[in-house]
């Protein structure tokens, strides 16, 4: 017997673009709730040299990645923040 959940595939959450200044997070945030993309926020650890005293990591569904892209884009064009876009699968395993 098979059930609806044995089909579903999990881990499908892609690593969007590193984000290094709050102002910069609040916005991509709004942008992703404005047009009903689901996300969730990393904060790795910052390295011992790190230029950057803060860091946020934005993932979001594999499904929703290049109309998230489009949107960050937009904002970062917009207001000049600075972001790296990373466009890589979440290495982090939940199973």
């Amino acid at each position: 017997m098979q059930t609806i959940f044995s089909t579903m595939r999990v881990n499908n959450e892609y690593q969007l673009c590193e984000v290094y200044s709050e102002e910069c997070k609040n916005a991509i945030e709004a942008g992703l709730l404005a047009s009903r993309i689901s996300y969730f926020m990393n904060y790795p650890k910052a390295k011992l040299f790190s230029r950057h005293r803060y860091l946020c990591v934005f993932c979001v569904n594999e499904t929703c990645v290049d109309e998230a892209e489009r949107i960050v884009n937009n904002i970062v064009e917009e207001n000049g923040y600075e972001v790296r876009f990373l466009m890589r699968k979440n290495p982090t395993s939940y199973l």
